[in-house]
């Protein structure tokens, strides 16, 4: 129960500050590989967290059945004097709801999470499937792509098996080949990082915790450095010059784009001001404050389990 407490204090911390501490180093977008890696790693840290926190507390509750003093002594070591002894069976009846809630709470939200993940992708493919047979009868577009007969300019991803690129006629015709050689392979990029899944899981969770700003500020996060990662992929081939102009024929003014569907990354569907800026002036590299928040994410869990070795007198052993 010590290393479970101690768990569940790691997860405040990263909720409450990892929010803005996230936001500010990756604000730029300088390395959005990296900053990518940084809101998922603290997004898994907590559930991860929680899930650990609420195993340990099933396990230590039942191997202490009966010996609640000495349970929460462990727990709260300060309050040692005043937990040995007269506890009783309703404080120990206390903990079981408390801890069949926390276990019931988990499982709901690896419900509702695997439920979201489940939808995004049936709605991925289904519209796959919707654009492949609109298509149907035409010459397939370049690059294996899906040409649809929509006047907007649209260029989008989906996952699935097999995944599809879907162009509208109106961005065809708006790209010159440069342009589209480039959006096509920003698109390419996006599935072949499987951004898909992972903005899909994230989104999930936000979905799921709409009150925790780590997973709500973190799926809006991802989606625009997936982006901005997919910029980086087309740039290096065709050139951040090449990019700007497609993403600004896509997103011409006094045009409505088309909007991608739920599951789809859009070239041009998030942040296209913020993306065209970065490419026209590269920020300065982040690398080493992307490394330092990683390193604090994954520091958190090991220094809970050295203060239960230890035992140190904040997370000291429950039970010999």
């Amino acid at each position: 129960m010590s290393l479970a407490a101690c768990l569940l204090a790691y997860s405040m911390v990263v909720a409450v500050l990892g929010p803005p501490l996230l936001a500010r180093a990756t604000r730029t977008g300088a390395a959005p590989r990296l900053g990518m890696i940084a809101w998922s790693a603290a997004m898994g840290s907590i559930v991860l967290s929680w899930a650990l926190a609420g195993a340990l507390l099933t396990a230590d509750l039942v191997r202490g059945w009966g010996q609640l003093d000495r349970l929460l002594a462990g727990c709260f070591a300060t309050l040692q004097a005043a937990a040995v002894g007269g506890y009783g069976g309703f404080l120990q009846a206390v903990l079981a709801v408390v801890t069949a809630t926390t276990v019931l709470a988990l499982a709901v939200l690896a419900t509702r999470v695997g439920a979201g993940v489940r939808r995004a992708r049936v709605h991925s493919r289904r519209h796959a499937e919707a654009a492949v047979l609109a298509a149907r009868g035409a010459a397939r577009g370049p690059g294996g792509s899906v040409v649809v007969e929509v006047a907007q300019r649209s260029v989008y991803c989906l996952a699935g098996r097999p995944s599809t690129i879907v162009i509208t006629s109106g961005a065809l015709a708006a790209l010159a080949d440069d342009q589209l050689a480039a959006v096509l392979d920003h698109e390419r990029a996006h599935l072949a990082g499987r951004h898909h899944q992972l903005l899909g899981l994230a989104r999930a969770l936000a979905r799921t915790l709409p009150g925790m700003r780590l997973f709500t500020d973190g799926a809006a996060e991802l989606a625009r450095l997936a982006e901005m990662r997919a910029d980086d992929d087309a740039a290096r081939r065709h050139g951040g010059d090449t990019v700007v102009g497609a993403l600004l024929a896509l997103a011409a003014p006094g045009l409505v784009p088309a909007p991608a569907p739920a599951p789809a990354l859009g070239a041009a569907g998030v942040g296209v001001a913020d993306r065209v800026e970065r490419l026209l002036f590269p920020p300065a590299s982040a690398r080493f404050r992307h490394t330092a928040i990683l390193a604090g994410l994954l520091i958190g869990p090991v220094v809970a389990t050295a203060l239960v070795i230890t035992q140190s007198p904040l997370c000291i052993t429950a039970l010999s």
